[in-house]
């Protein structure tokens, strides 16, 4: 009686391990798989282009001319910013408050505000310029505009341009233009 209830005890023993073992191999399974999940990209080639178009139309009915950066070579504004060493150097304020802002040319969710694209206007040299940077935030597409000064704090606000918000906005919702 004994030997069999000592081997009842060890069968459930290894039965129990066994359930074990293999839960935690379906939880290995499925982490793996999460970690080969690819994140979706917000930004392409084709929506750098619609936006370019829509940059020159919106420059040319303003009179002005928008140096876009290029993702290589470096934009530098009359008020001596660089982007996008400024993200890096620079403290970003939104309304005030601080913000996590850098340069995602894709949307991968790197920043609370990634940055998309980048567009300047110099109106003087001694540092008055409107330079706009194409974000997406929250998954919504936002425009901020930094026009400040020299110095190490950028003060950026919320774009009021319908037109150009809404050309955003459509270009990044894949919406005709």
């Amino acid at each position: 009686m004994k030997k069999i209830l000592l081997m009842s005890v060890i069968a459930l023993s290894l039965v129990g391990a066994s359930g074990c073992s293999n839960n935690s191999n379906s939880t290995n399974n499925s982490s793996a798989k999460s970690s080969k999940t690819t994140q979706k990209k917000h930004w392409d080639k084709k929506k750098d282009q619609k936006l370019a178009k829509e940059m020159d139309k919106y420059g040319k009915k303003k009179s002005q001319t928008y140096t876009k950066y290029d993702g290589k070579n470096k934009l530098s504004t009359s008020a001596n910013r660089v982007y996008p060493d400024a993200f890096k150097k620079d403290t970003f304020k939104l309304n005030g408050k601080k913000i996590s802002i850098g340069w995602s040319p894709q949307g991968e969710h790197h920043y609370d505000y990634d940055v998309l694209a980048i567009y300047n206007h110099d109106l003087t040299k001694d540092g008055q310029h409107k330079t706009f940077l194409f974000c997406w935030h929250k998954q919504k597409p936002i425009v901020l505009v930094d026009e400040s000064g020299k110095g190490n704090v950028v003060n950026l606000h919320v774009s009021q341009d319908k037109s150009l918000n809404g050309s955003f906005s459509n270009i990044m919702y894949g919406e005709n233009i």
